[in-house]
């Protein structure tokens, strides 16, 4: 099984991570939300496990079905992705730059996180940045463990490397980082 919600629309040609590790899961989720900047989820597999998913997921069972709109936005980013595989590159590209020019471990997708330790540290740097004009969101528990509250840079393909430059700036001059 994997979970690639931060994989589809940036790793693999925009295929996603099985499509970078040539893989094929058996069970594949994911999100409409992040790369395809739509609403709702998707689940993959043969059919007696969709079967399976739809008659007896509690989650599944009580649920709408998404809106013609959040599918349509799908259908289209998804077209998108696969006639410019160029354009998928570039999140990850951008994380690549910020993280080698901060010496930050190399990011294995478009989301990177700093680990700050507390809550509050997080919330006053997520405060610091936002006031410079970059919205960082903190992470903070009980979504992650005590003691490994971050900020979460999402970068897209539409941030420019001055955007970036502009942010790293931003967290060298307000101390979050040196």
């Amino acid at each position: 099984m994997v979970d690639d919600a931060h994989g589809v629309g940036v790793l693999g040609k925009g295929r996603g991570t099985p499509a970078q590790q040539n893989q094929q899961p058996d069970l594949l989720i994911g999100t409409l939300s992040k790369a395809l900047g739509s609403y709702g989820g998707y689940v993959a597999a043969d059919r007696p496990v969709i079967e399976l998913i739809r008659n007896r997921a509690r989650s599944l069972i009580y649920t709408t079905g998404l809106p013609p709109a959040a599918i349509g936005a799908a259908l289209a980013a998804l077209d998108i992705m696969e006639n410019d595989p160029d354009l998928c590159a570039k999140p990850l590209m951008a994380a690549q730059y910020f993280c080698q020019a901060l010496g930050l471990p190399e990011p294995q997708s478009a989301v990177v996180p700093l680990i700050l330790g507390s809550a509050e540290k997080a919330l006053a740097a997520q405060a610091k940045l936002l006031a410079r004009g970059y919205l960082v969101v903190a992470i903070r528990p009980p979504t992650v463990p005590d003691g490994t509250a971050r900020l979460r840079f999402s970068f897209s393909a539409s941030h420019r490397q001055r955007d970036i430059d502009g942010l790293i700036a931003a967290l060298q001059d307000t101390g979050i980082i040196s």
